[in-house]
């Protein structure tokens, strides 16, 4: 069944090459996070047995100058540890988010799942630098309270993850602020036996960053993301990837699929699984900073990804599904039905949306 939580004016399209229907609403009367400025690199959780979305943490930079196209402009990043939970058990009411509580600690760009009403969350960055600390959010009533769980063998940001079962699958990202290259290791974490900690698999063919990754039919496929090398100065360059990568879990190894149409950074984690398909949604495509490395970036930037693609592992086809109302990367994906939320997130260089997309889609 198909669920909607809210009347809005709809911005809708249908393209004929698709498959599915999508309804895209972003609205400044509409959902929103409690941040007005908008974060990056949030994580957000559906909570079935609260029939609402846990979200917490995410990066922003309060203090920018309008129009702020340099990091001096931007000043300095900020990260966040307070939760906030929206209650969408209200039908077609606008639902408005409720501080429930605060992390140990801010967190960033940090691998997360849901279990048993609970999030748990892996890896992240904050100011201090990369992190390897992992804890399980529940909410009792109208608070929550976190706990630790055993910590990851590495500190890890910008991963890409996915549940299977009750296991926490996360692979790849950035060991460190400074790291010139990235993290091909894997890892998984049984959330019903937390005390067994992490074990470690095999190595994805190629590191990668920023990648995005969702399941179908027990196996794992990561999508996209960037990977690292040092340029001529020694600091970090990335190459933007459209390549895809298959894990299984019971054979413990990766084999390679169709690539993605185009490369895509940071779009929205996990991938939604419906109907045996997985949509990428969100992401940098990568034009203006393959531009700006040879000096020809356009002075204005044109704002991150808006297309929503469908991906059928069936039959290996990549298809241009429609659009979502807001471009945006680094934004978690929440999946209720054939309803995807797509929670916040960067809409340019430094700029944050505190809009959450609401996409519908038909069968």
């Amino acid at each position: 069944m198909k669920r909607s939580f809210f009347s809005l004016a709809l911005l809708g399209l249908t393209l004929s090459s698709a498959q599915a229907e999508i309804t895209s609403v972003a609205s400044e009367d509409g959902l929103q996070i409690a941040d007005k400025v908008g974060r990056a690199g949030m994580a957000a959780v559906l909570l079935p047995e609260s029939n609402g979305i846990l979200m917490t943490g995410g990066a922003n930079f309060p203090n920018a100058k309008p129009g702020a196209k340099t990091p001096a402009e931007r000043g300095a990043k900020a990260f966040y540890g307070d939760v906030s939970f929206m209650d969408l058990s209200k039908g077609c009411t606008t639902p408005q988010a409720a501080t429930v509580g605060n992390l140990p600690a801010p967190i960033g760009y940090a691998a997360y799942a849901a279990y048993d009403n609970s999030m748990i969350i892996a890896g992240g960055c904050n100011a201090s630098g990369h992190l390897n600390t992992v804890t399980c959010t529940q909410l009792k009533g109208d608070e929550a309270s976190t706990s630790m769980l055993p910590e990851l063998p590495t500190t890890i940001a910008y991963p890409a993850f996915a549940v299977v079962g009750t296991k926490l699958y996360v692979m790849g990202g950035q060991e460190k602020a400074d790291s010139v290259t990235c993290l091909s290791r894997s890892f998984v974490l049984d959330m019903a036996d937390p005390n067994k900690g992490w074990q470690e698999l095999a190595r994805m063919p190629e590191a990668r960053m920023l990648a995005a990754a969702g399941v179908i039919d027990g196996k794992i496929y990561v999508t996209g993301g960037c990977s690292l090398h040092p340029d001529a100065a020694g600091a970090a360059e990335r190459t933007y990837l459209h390549s895809t990568l298959c894990y299984d879990p019971a054979t413990d190894s990766w084999s390679s699929t169709t690539p993605m149409p185009e490369p895509l950074v940071g779009a929205a984690n996990p991938l939604p699984a419906i109907n045996g398909k997985l949509y990428v949604v969100a992401g940098d495509p990568g034009n203006f900073y393959r531009a700006s490395l040879t000096g020809k970036a356009p002075a204005i930037h044109p704002g991150q990804n808006k297309t929503v693609y469908s991906f059928t592992p069936a039959t290996g086809q990549w298809v241009k599904e429609g659009e979502n109302a807001t471009g945006v990367a680094t934004c978690p994906a929440v999946q209720w039905d054939d309803c995807i939320y797509i929670i916040s997130g960067e809409t340019h260089p430094g700029v944050r949306t505190p809009l959450i997309s609401n996409i519908n889609l038909s069968k």
